[in-house]
């Protein structure tokens, strides 16, 4: 390639800059909802996060708390079973996909959790066989959809 296209033609930049992943630095946020008070747990090494655009699609997981304390919160055991379900979540996308886990939400009875991913390469048999394990144990809501702008987390980071 000539020096006068690499410096004026088109970057067509097709892999994400380094770093893939910026590291880590979590914050807990304090939440007023409807329902009362919800905790957010996000990694705000995400903030302004150049790579975004190649990880364009959400993963979104509503876990059901069982135990759990007056204001619908997990109890320590319970806590540990849906950070133990979050990580089963994540070795299973990590077989197909570059995962970004950006925050989880613990509301009143209900953990959420926001992942983002490259193109969706998932079967769905095999996402029905992981989930019957779990809904056999809690509810559980699973989806993916493009979010180019990562704007379910722009409440929690600077984009």
């Amino acid at each position: 390639m000539s020096l006068f296209k690499r410096l004026f033609g088109k970057s067509g930049v097709t892999q994400p800059g380094e770093p893939v992943f910026p590291g880590e630095n979590f914050s807990i946020l304090k939440l007023n909802m409807s329902d009362g008070l919800a905790l957010a747990t996000v990694n705000k090494a995400y903030e302004n996060y150049p790579n975004k655009s190649f990880y364009p699609f959400l993963v979104g997981i509503e876990l059901e708390i069982l135990d759990k304390n007056d204001s619908g919160h997990p109890v320590d055991t319970e806590a540990a079973r849906l950070n133990q379900i979050q990580d089963e979540i994540e070795t299973l996308l990590r077989q197909k996909h570059t995962v970004h886990s950006v925050a989880r939400v613990t509301r009143n009875g209900t953990r959420d959790i926001l992942i983002y991913i490259d193109t969706p390469k998932l079967i769905r048999e095999e996402l029905n066989t992981f989930f019957e394990a779990i809904l056999k144990e809690r509810q559980v809501n699973f989806s993916i959809q493009k979010d180019a702008s990562w704007s379910a987390v722009a409440g929690f980071i600077n984009l």
